[in-house]
């Protein structure tokens, strides 16, 4: 029994290890590719109130990066527990939805900047944390819970 744990245990660290590395290295590409290249024009309404790109701190940036694609996975295996894409992208939703009310409106109430730039924020974050649980479905299947039904009949007593 032990070692059946211990075993899982491993198994499961290496799953959560990889499912967290790809969702990392995807949100470099995938947030690289929306900001230098998508909405590189648009991000220029920035230009004025952004830290230039000179005093901004890679390692934080990496670590926060870090952090999300942590709790993204963490969540997910936590609280997920009827297996498949369905619930995957949900979950993906769920997050893009919280993401998209605390950082791009949040963003779009405090800074002047367009109503398109932070549409398009918010799209390109709806679409990110899609692929997410995507990634997470497909590199940490989860074995579906049993729920018990909540009106069972009692049995019968003697």
């Amino acid at each position: 029994m032990l070692g059946t744990s211990l075993l899982e245990y491993v198994m499961n660290s290496r799953r959560f290890v990889v499912a967290v590395l790809a969702i990392f290295i995807f949100a470099l590409v995938w947030n690289g590719f929306v900001h230098m290249v998508l909405l590189k024009e648009a991000g220029s309404a920035l230009e004025g109130i952004a830290r230039p790109a000179g005093e901004r701190n890679m390692v934080l940036g990496l670590l926060l990066t870090a952090g999300v694609a942590t709790l993204f996975v963490y969540s997910y295996i936590s609280f997920v527990r009827t297996p498949g894409i369905k619930r995957a992208l949900g979950h993906g939703v769920f997050f893009a939805l919280l993401a998209g009310l605390f950082v791009d409106l949040n963003q779009f109430f405090l800074y002047p900047i367009p109503g398109s730039l932070a549409a398009a924020w918010f799209l390109s974050g709806f679409i990110e944390f899609c692929i997410y649980g995507a990634l997470v479905a497909w590199l940490y299947p989860i074995a579906a819970q049993p729920v018990a039904p909540r009106d069972a009949p009692q049995a019968a007593r003697p």
